[in-house]
């Protein structure tokens, strides 16, 4: 534990940089899959089919071929990007294609009928969205892409690889150091101390995720629909009165 407070400022660096990366990856990610689920839900079928093998491509490509790729490729199209930049944009378009389909999959749990009742009530597209499909499909999509976003979080560790100093690489150089200058390794203590770390950062996703969960979840519990049973019952009493 010496070692790792002697080291603090250096480790903490990397870990502002991890959580950088974290940050970016998930708006980035987010972003790409919103795209994505536009393209591969679209009438025109030229443009359902190309993103649909786009979001395929990218699927089944390893995610440390991708990083590699953009890294290493990139350069060669005249757009150089630092290693930090590199890893983010890969972990983002990776992620993005993930998160299409979860995407896809919510918006498609909820019946074509909610569409057509919103447009009879002269809702717009956009408004059909946000006020009738989204919240319905909300229960099916945060789970699923809780999980993707961990995933996301735990790959930015794979920017260690291209060499942007996030914290493994931190306590990948580290290790190197005490090890060539102590001859004693510390990597037992500095690589369980990074899992905790990664764990922590997971688990908190995971808790507001399920906390975002049971608020889209509470118009479906037993309460509510019990409240909203009681409430047609009143307003069944009240045309009774009035008749």
């Amino acid at each position: 534990m010496d070692l790792l407070f002697e080291y603090r400022v250096f480790l903490l660096s990397g870990l502002i940089e991890t959580l950088k990366m974290s940050a970016v990856v998930a708006l980035g990610g987010t972003f790409c899959a919103i795209l994505l689920t536009m393209g591969i839900t679209a009438k025109p079928r030229l443009l359902n089919r190309a993103s649909y093998a786009l979001v395929e491509l990218l699927r089944d490509l390893p995610l440390m071929v991708t990083v590699l790729l953009v890294y290493f490729m990139l350069p060669m199209t005249g757009l150089g990007l630092n290693p930090f930049w590199s890893c983010c944009l890969a972990i983002s378009v990776w992620g993005g294609a993930n998160g299409a389909q979860i995407l896809r999959a919510g918006l498609a749990s909820v019946g074509k009928g909610q569409r057509e009742t919103a447009a009879a009530f002269g809702f717009g597209p956009v408004k059909t969205l946000l006020l009738v499909t989204l919240p319905q499909a909300m229960p099916v999509i945060v789970p699923p892409y809780v999980g993707l976003l961990t995933a996301l979080v735990q790959a930015t560790s794979l920017g260690a690889v291209v060499g942007a100093q996030e914290l493994l690489r931190t306590g990948q150089v580290l290790i190197e150091q005490t090890t060539i200058m102590q001859g004693g390794s510390p990597a037992y203590l500095v690589y369980g101390s990074i899992l905790v770390v990664y764990f922590t950062l997971c688990t908190l996703i995971s808790l507001v995720g399920a906390r975002i969960e049971r608020h889209f979840l509470k118009p479906y519990s037993a309460s509510s629909g019990a409240l909203a049973e009681d409430r047609a019952h009143e307003i069944d009493a009240a045309i009774s009165v009035r008749t």
